[in-house]
């Protein structure tokens, strides 16, 4: 039953902690991101992008990886932060040009695509660097293989449990 209780109670604080580091990279970072992406207007879009950029240069993650072992560029923060720097960089580009003109159209609709089916793939990259950063034992395969851990000592606490009452 104590081991049971212990499993438990480590699961709970787990998802605690989750759910904390979840609102502080939200509260810090992402929310930036996502206001970007809701926004109709380019100037509410680099607004957004540009707060976004901002906090991550503040942030100390430059130089590290989404990664334990196999580094690779595009698990770097550094490599993905270019990415999005030629993000912002091309949005200002955008805000100069003429709305009605037909270069505007489409390179808004390139930004769009790009906000839209690109961006996951480096989005994951920047909360995965905060998180190792962070929150080391929820990070990634490492939070994943603590849960199951955690799971499984349950199971084992449950069946002892069972078998001590008969």
């Amino acid at each position: 039953m104590k081991l049971f209780i212990f499993s438990v109670a480590f699961v709970i604080t787990d998802i605690l902690f989750y759910i904390k580091a979840d609102y502080e990279y939200s509260k810090e970072y992402e929310s930036y991101w996502d206001l970007s992406v809701k926004a109709s207007s380019l100037s509410k879009k680099i607004e957004g992008i540009d707060k976004f950029v901002g906090q991550l240069e503040k942030s100390g993650l430059q130089g590290k990886h989404n990664a334990l072992f196999l580094e690779t560029p595009n698990n770097s923060f550094d490599e993905n932060f270019q990415a999005l720097k030629s993000l912002q960089i091309r949005l200002h580009e955008i805000e100069h040009m003429n709305i009605k003109s037909f270069e505007y159209q489409t390179a808004l609709q390139q930004i769009t695509q790009q906000e839209q089916n690109e961006a996951d793939g480096m989005l994951h990259v920047f909360s995965g660097v905060w998180c190792k950063d962070n929150y080391f034992f929820l990070w990634d395969w490492i939070g994943i293989t603590q849960i199951l851990g955690f799971v499984i000592l349950s199971i084992i606490g449950v069946t002892i449990w069972i078998e001590e009452s008969y």
